[in-house]
Order: C-alpha cells, then structure tokens, then sequence
C-alpha cells in the first residue's frame, strides 16, 4: 500500500492535512477564482478553506480571512479544525459572536488572522461602521446555498467585494439545491467565477469514501388509519366546495389541490381585502376556510407520516385553542364540524389502545439488529417533528445496550423547552465518547455540524428536500461503509417526497454539471494552479491602497440596522453611524431627520397614538422632518381601516407639517434617503450632526400633546380645544355643554373627557 503523503507548507502543521487529488484540483482554482466547491459531507470541505487561507495569508501577510457559518456551535467547529491544522497561535484563530460586546469585538478585529463568525453579527457589524472589510483577503461562506434572498451572505459578499482591496471569495456546501434559479441565485450573489463539484462517484473522490448502502422501507398504513384519514379528508371537501363555486379553484380533488395551492389561495385573498375599501364579506370566509384547510392538510400528514400520538396532540392543541377567547372563526367552525370531531374521537381511542405508526416497529427492530450486530454502533435517526422524536427517544430506551438522546433546536415550544448551543455541544460531546449511541435528530443535526461517524442513518419521513437528503445521508459512511434507510408510509406523500428528493437531486448534478462546463468555457484561457504552486508559492505580496472619495455620511438609529433600508444603504456607500436615537430613524445632515415606518407599523401606531408624539418631537427637533413609509398596502395594513389611514395621512401633513413619502420597499426608501443626504452633504454644505438628547418641546406643542392625551382627542381636536377655551386650563375647566360644543367632540366623548378629569383618583394595585 503506498504511504500517505502530507501537504507542506509554512503556516500548515505536520502530518496535519493528508494530500488527495481531489483536493489538489480544487485548491489549485480556489485560490486564483471565487469557487463554488460542492463536496459531500466528510469529505474535507474545511480542510480545502485551511489551504485557502494558508496560502492567502503568506500571499498578503498583513490581511485577514473571515469564515462564516450559520450558527455558533459551526463556527466553533470551524475553529477546532483550523487549530488543529494551522501554525498560528490562538490569539489568531479567534471566534467572534454576538456574546463579545461590540467595543471587545472591534479591539479583536484589529489583531486576529482568522475570524470565525455567524453572518448575522458581521452584517451588523459592517452596518455599524465598526470596521471594514478592506484587508481581508479571504472570505469563506459556509453552508453557502444558503445566500439566496434576504440572508446575511448576500449582503456580506456585496460589501466585501466594494470594500476589499484584494477579495477571494471560497463558498462550500454539500449541495446548492436542485432548483434552477436559486443555483443561479447563489453563484449571482456570491459572484462564482468557478464551480468545483464532486460527487462519492467522482473519480478523485471515490477512492477516499467507503461504500453506503441506501434503501427504503415500505410501510403499509392500518385500517384504522385510513378510517381517520377519511374523515379528515371529507371535512376538507367541504370546505373547498365553496371555494370551487366562487371560482377560485376547478375541482375539490385532493389529489389535484395541495397545501401549496391553498396558501397561495389565502394570500391572494387577503390581498384583495387589503385593497378594497370595502370588500365583499365572502372574502373573509373564504380566507377563513383556508385557514382551516392548512390545518386538515397538516393533520392528515401528521396522521400518514408520525402516528397517532402526534396527530392526538396536535388535534388536542387545536380544540384547546378554539375554546380562547378571540379564537378565530376558522378554528371555531372547524371542531364543530361533524367529520373533525369524529376523526379526534377515533385517534383518542387508537392513542388509548397504544396504536403507533408502522414505522416505529419497523426502526425499532432496525436499530435492535444494528447493534446486536456491532455493540459499538452509532445511529442517528431523523424526524421532522419534536414529538415523534420524544416518542422514538422513550421507545428505543426500553431496548439493551441501547442510548438514545433527542437532539432539538434551541426554540422553545409549549411543554417543549428547546436546547441551548452548551446543551447540544454536550449531547455531541457525549455521542462521540459513547454516553449515548443513537441520536434522534430534528432538522438541526442536519446541517454541518461535526457528529461522529455514524453506521446506520434512518429517515423516520421521506424529504423532499435534495439539500436535506444529501445532508441527512452525509451522516454516514465518511470512513467506513455505512446503511441509510428511509421509511415510506405506502400510498401517502411519504412516496412523493421520497421520489420528488431523488429527482431534485438528479437534476441539481445535472444542472451543476452544466453550469461547471459553462463556467469553464468562459475561463478556458486561464491557467490553473496546482498544488504544487500552492506549496512553492513564495514573495509575499501587499496590495496597493486606493484613495476613496468622500463619503456620505448618515446617523442611523442602532435598532434600525436590522432593516432592509440600513443594508441599501450601506450597499450605496453610504457611511452609517449606528448610535441610539432619541428621535427619529436617520439623521441625514443638521437639518434632515426622517421617521421610518413600514405600511403595518404606521398602522399600528396610529392605533398607539406614538405616531404624533414621534412627529411631534421630529418636527420640534429639525428644520427638515420626513415620514418615509415602506409597503404598497398602505390602506388597510395593521387592520386600520382606509378612512382612518387617509385622516392621520392628513393631520401629518396639514397639523404637524410633516411630509410623507411612500415608497414601495426599502430598496425605494434607502435609494431617496441617500440622494437627500448627499443632496444635504456635499451640494449645499450643511454640516452634519447629531441632534443630542430629547428636544424640548415648544409651549403650543407641549399644550396639544396634553389635551390630546385626553380619551377621544387626536390632535386635531386638541387644537380646536386650545382654540375655543385659550389654554388647557380653560379646556380642563370646561362644563360638559362646553365641550359638546366642539365640532368633533359629541355627547359620548364630552362625557368621557368629563369622567377622565373629574373621577377621583384610585391607584392600582397591579402598579405597585
């Protein structure tokens, strides 16, 4: 057998990273081009990013190299490797998270060589202005199908690029998804110039991964089951026959309208609601009927694919939930209807008879035969759901030699407290060293993190996911053979989740493929690096430093920087100073101070009232105030009605002299504020500052925010209250008649006010 050879290098250890071809070819581009690098899970994905940096950090000896992961316990993880495999010291290798304050995270930033940080606190970070990303000259992005839509990898990667001086960008997943657009998506927003893929098929790979046998198990559901399945299936008839007779769907054939046509259904819907003034009161049954139907629909795949104790707790919930006060008419109508009630009546019995699915014997006897077979065994078995891991946790107990742990997120739900990051790095912990050998994973032991290499994997459900089946599957056979098995409930959606991942997965290889030839085509002039260049790489270089031009400059408050317009803005140039304001968002020069809202939220702060007291104080504070509200659905958000929505629209802009703009989203909204504050900044010279402190409100404000504190004034009323009686004394003082005087004011609220000034004072005990 030919010895193992080791890769050389200054900064890499000993004997610490074993030289594989596969590693070689993809190293070899990873360091000249932005590369894609699609590698099963086990496979050294890690172990490619260490070279990467390696060679970047001899490359520009005064840069840096940021890796981001998910979550922490990854990030961690991460670390780990890098330690193990680097000659740097630990001060060097540092993990960065948001428990560092900000101030430490700054004073860190300026020593490390590696930071190992969740894109989340980097994006802050960056939002923040506490420090930028021009020396790092690596970026490597973890689990990077994940930077698609509003992830923080996107933003990242648009800023690293704009910012760096010599950027290099190392994304690695074990699978960028099957659909077409989103591959697009992510190689868009990470900016690939290159794809590396490989496969436990690929020549280069295959020498390294053991063999994994893969089946399924079929499962025949009882006759009991499918008695519940029916009557749920025929309170889910009639509740689209109404919609089928209003036109919005053809047939009430469940196997021709899924849940996904019902969601989509229910939004347009309250679309339309939201648009109309006054809309047709069908509408709202309607929406009321999808809302039950989501439920059926979950019911039924609760019933197919985990048994009766997870759909009796589940129909349990929705009956406890209908008897609130201010239940929905959907759940109301829904445990009154005659087939629902049935199909719980007929699961309590099943659940008192100690009926389970057929899948639970079924993985019983699998992980029986698994270690009776080899004692020493680890298996990790997968469910969607917490409760049917809390059953398959309690079950498997009841065998010899047997130690199963449930392994869940850090969410807490009712009677179901989540697990920490310290809770879920000691059940791994434990696992490896052998207190516990199986593992009853939810979807967070899917992703990334380090577990031991496992013999036996099972798929309590099939997935339709080809992401979570290569993830789930990568659980086994890194180095030895391994058995994956899949449990399908026969003639359910088990099947069709099952066929819908393997057809996922075959057309992601086939995509990646394609685009991997197109990808190569573009570059087939470029010369590519070996490892050997890796290794032999010498004269350090340093960047040249441009010269940046004057940026602008906008004051944002620190509990912004989460949104959609602090990230537009930074996308523009914009230099952001996060600081907690004492009134408005941003603060664009002297004279500039904006009040951001979203439609929803101006909705729900006329329902407040914090809408006038905000307006108030921007308006006494600068010269120039703006309301920029966010959304299309203006009227009717928040459910505010359009006439409520149009008159405080009117008091802004008439009695506080504010102006308005809407904008459609927060791209829109980022977009004027940037040309206000450069308009501000650098064509008319006003000087930029922060307005410190609360303003002090002028002597009319302050009168009309008292009266209009009154119940059933606004501050319109407060002002004709001021007018008539001159001040708020004589408003205090006025007689009942006085005040029903008041255009506005009437019988009811004149009596309130009355009530409010004149009842004696009686402190409350809940105040104490």
């Amino acid at each position: 057998m030919k010895a193992k050879e080791f890769v050389t290098h200054p900064l890499i250890k000993p004997r610490a990273i074993e030289k594989r071809l596969y590693q070689e070819t993809i190293i070899g581009t990873a360091i000249k081009w932005n590369t894609l690098c699609i590698l099963p899970t086990g496979l050294g994905k890690t172990l490619i990013a260490v070279l990467a940096a390696a060679y970047r950090l001899k490359k520009f000896p005064n840069s840096k190299c940021v890796f981001l992961a998910p979550t922490k316990p990854l990030t961690l993880q991460h670390q780990e490797t890098f330690q193990s495999a680097m000659n740097l010291s630990d001060e060097d290798l540092q993990l960065v998270t948001g428990e560092v304050p900000p101030a430490r995270r700054e004073r860190v930033w300026d020593k490390v060589r590696i930071a190992f940080m969740t894109p989340q606190v980097l994006q802050n970070d960056i939002l923040a202005g506490r420090y930028t990303l021009k020396n790092v000259s690596l970026l490597v992005v973890d689990e990077a199908h994940r930077a698609v839509g509003d992830y923080a990898y996107v933003f990242i990667a648009q800023q690293y690029y704009q910012q760096a001086i010599s950027p290099l960008l190392l994304a690695l997943t074990a699978s960028p998804g099957s659909e077409v657009e989103k591959i697009r998506e992510v190689v868009s927003n990470l900016r690939i110039e290159n794809i590396e893929l490989r496969t436990r098929e690929s020549p280069d790979v295959a020498p390294y991964v053991p063999y994994v046998k893969f089946e399924w198990l079929e499962v025949q559901l009882p006759e009991k089951f499918r008695e519940v399945g029916r009557r749920l299936r025929q309170a889910m008839r009639s509740r689209l026959q109404p919609i089928k007779e209003a036109g919005f769907i053809e047939t009430r054939d469940l196997t021709r309208v899924g849940v996904r046509d019902i969601l989509g259904l229910q939004r347009d819907l309250q679309r339309r609601i939201a648009a109309e003034a006054q809309p047709p009161s069908h509408l709202y049954q309607l929406v009321s009927h999808c809302a039950a139907l989501i439920r059926l629909f979950h019911s039924v795949e609760l019933l197919e694919t985990q048994g009766i104790s997870a759909l009796a707790a589940y129909l349990s919930d929705v009956f406890s939930k209908a008897k609130r006060s201010g239940a929905s008419k959907a759940i109301r109508e829904l445990v009154q209807d005659t087939d629902f009630q049935e199909a719980r009546l007929l699961t309590e019995k099943l659940r008192a008879g100690k009926v389970e699915h057929p899948k639970l014997p079924v993985l019983t006897r699998l992980v029986h035969r698994q270690f009776k077979d080899d004692p020493n065994s680890r298996v990790i078995i997968f469910s969607r759901f917490r409760g049917t891991a809390q059953l398959i946790e309690t079950t498997l107990k009841e065998l010899s030699g047997v130690l199963p742990v449930r392994f869940v997120g850090q969410a807490s739900k009712t009677d179901d407290p989540g697990l920490s990051q310290k809770e879920q790095a000691e059940i791994l912990q434990a696992f490896r060293k052998g207190g516990y050998n199986v593992l009853v994973a939810t979807s967070v032991g899917e992703e990334g993190l380090d577990i031991k290499e496992c013999n036996l994997v099972i798929f309590y459900e099939a997935v339709a996911s080809a992401v979570r089946l290569i993830q789930r599957r990568g659980r086994t056979g890194r180095t030895q053979p391994g058995q994956v098995v899949v449990l399908v409930a026969k003639g359910t959606r088990d099947q069709g989740y099952y066929w819908s991942a393997i057809r996922k997965e075959a057309q992601m290889k086939e995509l990646l493929r394609e685009m991997r030839k197109i990808s190569r085509d573009v570059a087939r002039d470029r010369k590519q690096a070996t490892l050997k260049d890796f290794m032999t790489q010498a004269t350090p270089e340093e960047p040249e430093v441009s010269s940046q031009s004057a940026v602008v400059k906008i004051v944002i408050d620190s509990r912004e920087l989460r949104s959609g317009i602090a990230k537009s803005l930074k996308s523009l140039g914009a230099e952001l100073q996060a600081e907690t304001l004492d009134v408005g968002d941003y603060i664009l020069s002297d004279r500039v101070g904006v009040e951001a809202k979203t439609a929803n939220d101006f909705a729900q702060s006329i329902v407040d009232r914090r809408l006038f007291t905000q307006l108030s104080a921007l308006r006494d504070t600068f010269t120039i105030p703006l309301l920029v509200i966010t959304g299309e659905s203006l009227y009717g958000s928040g459910g505010v009605s359009p006439q409520s929505v149009r008159g405080a629209i009117a008091s802004v802009m008439i009695d506080f002299r504010v102006p308005i703009v809407n904008v459609a989203n927060a791209s829109e909204a980022a977009n004027l504020l940037f040309a206000i504050a450069r308009r501000e900044q650098k064509e008319r010279k006003h000087t930029f500052a922060i307005r410190g402190g609360k303003p002090s409100m002028s002597t009319s404000a302050l009168q009309e925010y008292i009266v209009a504190s009154l119940p059933g004034v606004n501050v319109t009323l407060a002002k004709r209250l001021l007018a008539k009686f001159g001040n708020v004394s004589g408003v205090v003082h006025a007689s009942l008649e006085e005040l029903e005087d008041i255009q506005g004011i009437g019988k009811t609220k004149a009596n309130a006010i009355r009530k409010a000034l004149d009842s004696p004072y009686v402190q409350d005990t809940d105040s104490t």
